[in-house]
């Protein structure tokens, strides 16, 4: 399978897969388990990914020495060039593109490790690469020199200090951004947005800040493509209203 990977995401696993730690007050050592895997890992049920997979939809993963990477696309305009990429080089296969929740892509990939017998399969999340640009700008902000953002950097994550919250039905929870665009269009309407600067993490580290707390605090914001495919599929699509925490 043709694909322009570059820098790989992070491996959707949760457990063992959470090392990565980077990012202001993320920084901080976890304590035990407070918040259930699986809890933390619905929560990425509103971040779709995108995934070339055969016409019968099983996934097309590439092989990576002794391994094999599944590419999980955050950004659907990616994905598509991508499709196309490989339908230009592989006229004669059948291929599509597939939307999958990121939680579900985790669950799939780990059920296929089950089946799997000399090799092991590992989930890539490719960012946009200008979230990545402006996690990079963020973090060094926040004093991290460069090895330690291209030691734990794969999946830039967003979010706010103070956090911005989000009504909901169990009530307000902090957010966190997929995307740098999304955060920005959330503060442009938020009343004194200068009170609140910006910070990015690596979504592993996300997770495991989530984990660690004794209460559930934290929610994911929908990503763009989230409300497409809500709306293709007959659903309103209305985004949520982001508030400055009082």
């Amino acid at each position: 399978m043709r694909a322009r990977l570059g820098r790989l995401g992070a491996a959707v696993a949760l457990g063992s897969q959470l090392s990565l730690v980077v990012g202001g007050v993320l920084l901080s050592p976890a304590p035990a388990q407070a918040i259930a895997e699986s809890v933390a890992a619905k929560k990425l049920a509103v971040i779709p990914v995108f995934v070339l997979t055969d016409d019968k939809g099983t996934p097309l993963p590439i092989p990576r020495d002794k391994d094999l990477i599944l590419p999980l696309y955050l950004d659907r305009a990616k994905a598509e060039a991508e499709l196309a990429a490989f339908r230009k080089t592989n006229p004669s296969v059948k291929v599509k593109l597939l939307p999958i929740p990121l939680n579900v892509a985790n669950d799939k990939i780990l059920e296929l490790n089950k089946q799997l017998k000399t090799k092991k399969l590992f989930g890539a999340v490719i960012p946009r690469p200008q979230d990545r640009v402006q996690a990079v700008k963020l973090l060094k902000e926040q004093g991290l020199n460069d090895k330690a953002i291209n030691d734990g950097l794969s999946v830039p994550v967003f979010f706010t200090k103070p956090f911005l919250t989000l009504n909901t039905p169990q009530g307000p929870r902090g957010v966190f951004f997929f995307s740098y665009d999304a955060l920005e269009s959330a503060l442009a309407k938020v009343p004194d947005r200068q009170k609140l600067k910006p910070q990015a993490a690596d979504l592993s580290a996300v997770l495991r800040e989530i984990i660690k707390q004794k209460d559930d605090l934290y929610v994911f914001f929908p990503t763009p493509d989230y409300f497409k495919l809500v709306q293709e599929q007959g659903g309103s699509g209305a985004a949520p209203k982001p508030a400055a925490p009082k």
